[in-house]
């Protein structure tokens, strides 16, 4: 694994390239996590998927959105559109490390739907998208980041000495994130219309959300899997539940 900062001197941002154990062809893989605790939570996962994908002959990079894990930045920077050009750049650092131009993006949760709000300002060909429980509906996933106990609402303001207006710092799921951030994070709606990407697409979920789902490709195949799986984004006593392992094998199957 090569740990590794690229990016510019402005917005850098921090990955992890891992590269295939056996030169087959396979192509490369770019690895877009959630955010947050479901980062922390899920990291484990993805880490034992890229080297899954890497013993099955792809090229893998995982990376830190701006703002966020080990990248530039600190929590209030954090924007979403920001985040979609982050995907662009890991995407266009992959192609240059690996050398390959069989691409496939495989995303989790918010990193999904960036990647579906990504996909048409890619600045290289992907041939397959994975789409892993991507966040539909952007009011019910604020929901789900408050508090356990109940008693914190969705955001806590704090100082408006923090900055003007449109930057104004809250408290979101323990992370200090600008109010701009949040309204991004509001405004995800994949469930009232229909999309459709350039790519290969293989959506994954693991509860019935799938019926409010209308992801998939324009011209190629796309397909929907409901897998019972651990979800290892989730906290505490669920990740007792494992690696999602049938999760690994149906991406593993879809992109060879």
């Amino acid at each position: 694994m090569l740990p590794f900062f690229f990016g510019s001197k402005k917005r850098s941002l921090f990955g992890s390239f891992e590269p295939a154990t056996h030169r087959g062809g396979a192509g490369a893989a770019l690895l877009c996590g959630s955010w947050g605790t479901e980062y922390t939570n899920a990291h484990r996962a993805m880490r034992v998927l890229s080297k899954r994908l890497c013993a099955a002959g792809f090229d893998t990079l995982r990376f830190d959105y701006f703002g966020a894990g080990d990248s530039g930045g600190e929590t209030i920077d954090a924007e979403l559109d920001g985040w979609k050009n982050d995907i662009g750049t890991a995407l266009r650092e992959l192609t240059e490390m690996s050398g390959t131009s069989r691409i496939a993006i495989i995303g989790m949760r918010l990193g999904a739907t960036l990647v579906v709000e990504a996909a048409p300002q890619l600045p290289a060909r992907v041939d397959s998208v994975v789409l892993w429980d991507p966040i539909l509906c952007g009011t019910d996933y604020l929901k789900s980041l408050q508090a356990p106990q109940g008693d914190r609402r969705e955001t806590t303001p704090v100082s408006p000495m923090c900055g003007p207006p449109e930057v104004a710092a809250s408290q979101l799921g323990g992370l200090l994130v600008s109010s701009s951030f949040i309204d991004g994070l509001r405004s995800i709606d994949l469930s009232s219309r229909e999309v459709r990407l350039p790519s290969n697409v293989l959506t994954i979920f693991s509860n019935n959300q799938h019926r409010e789902c209308n992801i998939g490709s324009a011209s190629k195949d796309s397909e929907v899997a409901i897998l019972e799986a651990p979800s290892p984004w989730r906290d505490s006593a669920d990740q007792e539940e494992g690696l999602p392992v049938e999760v690994f094998e149906r991406i593993l199957k879809w992109l060879r």
